[in-house]
Formats: C-alpha cells, sequence, structure tokens
C-alpha cells in the first residue's frame, strides 16, 4: 500500500536537515504520537547520517481482530539513513519503519527540498504486511497510523523551529 505526505516548513534547508539530525527533535515527535516508551539515536557517518528511534505504541483503536493478532503494543523502529547535502541544501533520507516480531515493514524515502526561506519535505513509500489472509486488513489499520505520526511529526516540527 503506498503512502505519501507532504508539508512545508517556515524554514530554510539547513535549519530543518539540523531539526532532523537532533535526538531531542526526534524524542519530541516520539512523545507528540502518544509513545508509551521511546528512544532516540543520531550517528554520523561517512556518507552522512543515521537517525533511529525507537518507541512503544499502544494498539488502542485498532480493529479487535487486528488487535488480537499483533497485542496490546507495538514495538517500532524507525531508521532514517540520510545523505550528505545538496549544494542548496536539499537532502534525501531512505526510511525504513518496522514492527519488532511482526512482518510489517514501510519503506521509502524522505526529501528535504530547499526553496529559499522555505523547505518542502515529502515522505513517500510502501506499507506491506506479509502475513497471510490478514495482510491486507493489518495493513489497511496501519496506514492511518503511519500517516497520522507523519502529521505529527510535522506539526512537532513547526512548533520546535518557532523555538
Amino acid at each position: 500500500m503506498k503512502i505519501q505526505e507532504k508539508w512545508t516548513y517556515d524554514a530554510p534547508a539547513d535549519r530543518v536537515l539540523q531539526m532532523v539530525l537532533d535526538p531531542k527533535f526526534q524524542e519530541a515527535k516520539c512523545a507528540a504520537a502518544a509513545a508509551l516508551t521511546y528512544s532516540a539515536s543520531v550517528e554520523e557517518q561517512p556518507s552522512g547520517h543515521v537517525v533511529k528511534t525507537e518507541r512503544e505504541m499502544s494498539t488502542d483503536g485498532f480493529p479487535d481482530n487486528v488487535a488480537r493478532l499483533v497485542g496490546k503494543t507495538l514495538q517500532i523502529i524507525e531508521t532514517q539513513r540520510w545523505g550528505e547535502p545538496a549544494e542548496d541544501g536539499s537532502c534525501t533520507a531512505d526510511l525504513d519503519v518496522s514492527i519488532s516480531g511482526l512482518p510489517i515493514r514501510y519503506t521509502g524515502t524522505i526529501e528535504l527540498t530547499a526553496n529559499g526561506d522555505t523547505t518542502g519535505m515529502n515522505v513517500q513509500g510502501d506499507l506491506r504486511a506479509n502475513i497471510p489472509l490478514f495482510g491486507g486488513k493489518i495493513e489497511s489499520a496501519a496506514a492511518p497510523g503511519i500517516s497520522s505520526g507523519v502529521r505529527i511529526e510535522a506539526e512537532t516540527g513547526q512548533k520546535y523551529l518557532a523555538g
């Protein structure tokens, strides 16, 4: 299932990238998403940065048949592999979001596009639940959570950049 979200920050690309690479911002987005527990790390590598968050999320609100399959909580692991920024400040990351212990994965890219004093963000990817008979139902149940998580990240970023 394809999922894409776009938004714009009222800040230049270098400032937005600095925010994305700040563990405090990553923790703030986890807290804003109502994670029960969470951790965030940022590791500098020769070709860019790796941002990793782990969060435990409640399955309250999931359809009963899906919640019975996955349990009361989900352990979500998100990894962003950011390359070096281009001369104009634009940057791209490979994105991988998995659920510990389940064959469910969202993979795609994050594009940070410089446009003077504003920065465009585009998250796009594919959600796959490789579970016979129930994969489509689980994808349908998980997709709103992924879109909501991205929107919460955008809102948290707006607040972070506003100070």
